[in-house]
């Protein structure tokens, strides 16, 4: 997430998370904290201390509803800055998903807590909800097999899902695989833990995740229900 300012506007580069909208924004409150001893905030690589906390609310200009940023910046000697987002909420990307043509509230249930995780910036979390929406899904749409990797194969066999569907859930379930199962742990000779694959996921896999997750559920839900719609339009203009 960036804000942009021009002509007196702030100009996200991600869509409105209430209305889905590239519109401008309104700012409305910037709260500074100045940290010099660590925090719940405080993080790893270039952020040293001090570093300057910063929490916004802008307001859209299309729908008026508000969005809250919190954003950690440090200030180098030279003039130069480092800032990343630590919270964003509402998460956006989510607003377009028709949630009356999904409905099942295990689904919606998993879908919303791994979207809270990932405005908690929680990539594992969110990684393992997207994953538990998945295979409610999967198995909704009457998926069989002993797991779900057996389970969406099913769905294609079927003919209930397209093969590019079927790659998109397989990209979800390996991403939840990494939390959803005992992983596999490097352990070196004197008893110490050399690597764990689940302590690697970061945000941005838990973005890809969820993105692929919305195309899986827009194709096994919205899809065919469009294809109603016009089929059955077609069957009105063939009465007439």
């Amino acid at each position: 997430m960036a804000f942009s300012y021009s002509n007196k506007k702030y100009i996200s580069d991600t869509p409105c998370p209430h209305c889905n909208r590239q519109s401008t924004h309104k700012l409305l409150v910037r709260q500074i904290d100045y940290i010099s001893d660590a925090t719940l905030v405080y993080g790893k690589d270039k952020f040293y201390l001090p570093y300057e906390v910063h929490f916004q609310i802008y307001e859209c200009e299309y729908c008026n509803k508000y969005r809250l940023i919190i954003e950690r910046i440090k200030r180098y000697s030279e003039g130069s800055t480092s800032q990343e987002t630590i919270l964003e909420f509402p998460f956006p990307g989510f607003a377009a998903i028709d949630r009356e043509k999904i409905k099942n509230p295990i689904i919606l249930d998993n879908l919303d807590e791994g979207v809270r995780c990932l405005a908690a910036n929680s990539p594992k979390g969110a990684i393992v909800n997207f994953r538990r929406a998945l295979q409610a899904t999967v198995l909704l749409l009457g998926g069989q097999g002993d797991d779900l990797y057996k389970q969406i194969d099913d769905l294609y066999k079927k003919e209930i899902i397209r093969g590019k569907t079927r790659e998109v859930a397989h990209k979800v379930r390996a991403f939840g695989n990494l939390g959803a199962h005992p992983y596999e742990i490097g352990v070196e000779s004197k008893g110490s833990i050399a690597s764990d694959d689940f302590s690697k996921l970061t945000l941005e896999d838990a973005l890809q995740a969820a993105k692929m997750l919305v195309l899986f559920l827009e194709d096994a839900f919205i899809y065919p229900s469009k294809l109603a719609s016009v089929d059955q339009r077609l069957d009105e203009l063939k009465r007439k």
